[in-house]
């Protein structure tokens, strides 16, 4: 079996931005991921107990926790609290804008893991017709005396390129798939929570 080192060689210059691709691709999703963790609670659990504290008057207890609490969850109860007894409508005016804010910041770099999935083939593709084109200029040349070993080498890189373009690009679609159905789990979490909330403080503000 031919060592990695000698495949990435004979793959050619266009080995270089597929492999920048795939530096890019996984710092994109090491940092997503991370950052979903640290994010990820139990938001059915989480709002409940918000619901309680302010059932019992303890709004200013709930505010706190929101507060120390990380993920939009946490951030999209925290706005709706400190609109506690003011008009319903500014309250969920108050929720739209945190969830405006907190959306983008959950899809950040996710456009950089679709990007490398899409061009990462690409290249592999420019990769097996500059390879191709590579290989008739040899036969060409060499015409009618041909020698196999200078043909092999401009389908050597055709055929890596390709190959590593799809060796990247793949990962790179599961990777952006698995965290955009997080980001929508994040948005259905928020959604529910801010809907308990909004009734709670609504509640509340004509009690």
């Amino acid at each position: 079996m031919m060592a990695l080192k000698e495949l990435l060689a004979r793959g050619g210059y266009l080995m270089y931005p597929i492999g920048i691709c795939s530096v890019v691709a996984l710092w994109a999703f090491i940092e997503r991921f991370w950052q979903f963790r640290r994010a990820s609670i139990d938001a059915g659990e989480f709002t409940a107990g918000i619901r309680n504290l302010i059932r019992n008057k303890r709004i200013t207890e709930s505010i706190t926790l929101c507060k120390e609490t990380p993920g939009p969850v946490a951030a999209v109860l925290h706005s709706a609290l400190l609109c506690h007894g003011q008009a319903r409508a500014a309250i969920l005016e108050a929720i739209q804008r945190t969830a405006q804010f907190e959306l983008p910041r959950l899809e950040h770099n996710l456009p950089a893991l679709a990007t490398v999935a899409r061009v990462a083939p690409l290249l592999g593709l420019l990769g097996t017709v500059t390879g191709l084109i590579s290989a008739f200029q040899v036969i060409e040349k060499q015409a009618p005396f041909i020698q196999s070993a200078s043909v092999a080498k401009g389908i050597w890189e055709a055929l890596i390129t390709t190959a590593f373009g799809l060796v990247v690009a793949i990962p790179c679609q599961i990777a952006y798939d698995y965290l955009t159905s997080r980001v929508r789990s994040f948005a259905a979490d928020m959604d529910r929570s801010a809907a308990d909330i909004i009734d709670l403080v609504a509640e509340e503000t004509h009690e």
